[in-house]
């Protein structure tokens, strides 16, 4: 509705320190789990969000806002609830318990939980954009073709050859592709549009364009 005015700006202090952990959090994956671990869709939003708030781009902040406060809900509800029980009940935290992965490089994986909130801070000050859950249908393309292509099927990174765990078996690789192009927008990326919105309309300060 209304356009960013110059005390929405994000401050250099917020920049700074989220440049801070990125030095630290890229080099930890390309030394636990190289460079294919970028095309997971979490990954690709936080260097997306690293662009983002240095040329204070609202629509890429919008568009990351989404996919990350819903999937970083139910990350941070489903890794509680594995400490407590001593196990994943979905899978998504089951490689935090996994002790062939590298403690420091899981301990990095919590940024599942802060990038959400940091997220929604930004968006409090910038505003919000709608077209962001739009830009998200390219991204997540790029990310789940992206790992199809380039990266190694046992990976299974975006869950492009099993989803939840279970073998894709029952149509071509390709056709599965194309059907989770169209459902990662209808159960992640617009249903996150809509709790931003609610979230933004219960605190009623942010502006929503």
């Amino acid at each position: 509705m209304d356009s960013r005015k110059d005390n929405h700006a994000i401050p250099f202090q917020a920049k700074a320190a989220f440049s801070v952990w990125m030095l630290f959090w890229v080099p930890v994956v390309l030394w636990a789990y190289g460079p294919q671990n970028f095309f997971w869709i979490c990954n690709m939003a936080q260097l997306l969000v690293f662009y983002a708030i240095w040329t204070e781009d609202r629509l890429i902040l919008s568009s990351q806002a989404g996919v990350m406060t819903l999937v970083g809900a139910g990350w941070t509800l489903d890794f509680l609830i594995a400490l407590a029980a001593g196990g994943s009940l979905t899978g998504f935290t089951a490689f935090m318990f996994d002790a062939e992965n590298p403690l420091l490089a899981r301990a990095t994986s919590l940024y599942h939980a802060g990038l959400p909130l940091f997220l929604l801070w930004l968006i409090h000050r910038m505003g919000y954009d709608r077209r962001g859950p739009w830009l998200q249908c390219g991204v997540g393309a790029v990310g789940i073709i992206g790992a199809w292509l380039f990266t190694e099927p046992e990976r299974n990174i975006n869950w492009v050859h099993e989803a939840f765990g279970m073998e894709q078996v029952w149509s071509p690789e390709s056709v599965f592709v194309l059907l989770l192009l169209v459902l990662y927008p209808l159960v992640l990326f617009f249903p996150g549009h809509a709790l931003v919105l609610l979230i933004l309309r219960t605190v009623n300060k942010a502006s929503v364009r």
